[in-house]
C-alpha cells in the first residue's frame, strides 16, 4: 500500500510503499528522493522516466486497469448513497471529499480532477444556478 506526499512543486508524489523491510524501505525513500529532484531538473515526465526504471511499484498500479482510483471509489460508497430524484451540489460533494481525504492522509485531487474522475464513474451532472450531481446524496454520519 501506498499513500502521498507533496512534491516541491505543490503536486502528490506517491510515497515510500510500506514494506516490512527496512532496508528495502530505505532503498524506496532513496529512488523517490532522486525523482522529486529529477521532477524539479527536469519536469513531469523525467520524473515518470526515472521511476519507470526504478525499483518502486508502477505509478498507475493502484488503479488495477480502472480510470477511477480506489480511493474514489472509496469515498463515493462512504460518503454518498443514491437518491432518485435527489440533486447534490458539487460543491457540497467537494467539501465532503476533502474532509474525507484528511483523516485518511490522502492528499486530495484538484477540484476539476475530481470532477473528471467522477465523470468517469458514471455519475451524471446538471447545470443550472450551479452544478449538481444528480440522483445522488451524501449519507447522514
Amino acid at each position: 500500500m501506498t499513500d502521498t506526499t507533496a512534491s516541491a512543486d505543490g503536486g502528490a508524489l506517491p510515497a515510500v510503499p510500506q514494506t516490512h523491510d527496512p532496508d528495502l524501505e530505505a532503498i524506496y525513500r532513496l529512488w523517490i528522493d532522486i525523482i522529486r529532484e529529477a521532477r524539479m531538473l527536469g519536469g513531469r515526465d523525467a520524473a515518470r522516466r526515472l521511476w519507470r526504471s526504478s525499483p518502486l511499484p508502477p505509478l498507475d498500479a493502484h488503479s488495477k486497469g480502472k480510470d477511477t482510483p480506489d480511493w474514489v471509489e472509496s469515498f463515493l460508497s462512504d460518503s454518498t448513497e443514491p437518491a432518485p430524484g435527489a440533486r447534490l451540489k458539487a460543491e457540497a460533494l467537494w467539501t465532503a471529499y476533502v474532509a474525507w481525504c484528511q483523516p485518511r492522509g490522502l492528499e486530495p485531487i484538484t477540484r476539476a480532477g475530481l470532477m473528471r474522475q467522477l465523470a468517469r464513474h458514471g455519475l451524471r451532472r446538471q447545470k443550472a444556478s450551479c452544478i449538481y450531481f444528480l440522483n445522488l446524496r451524501l449519507r447522514v454520519q
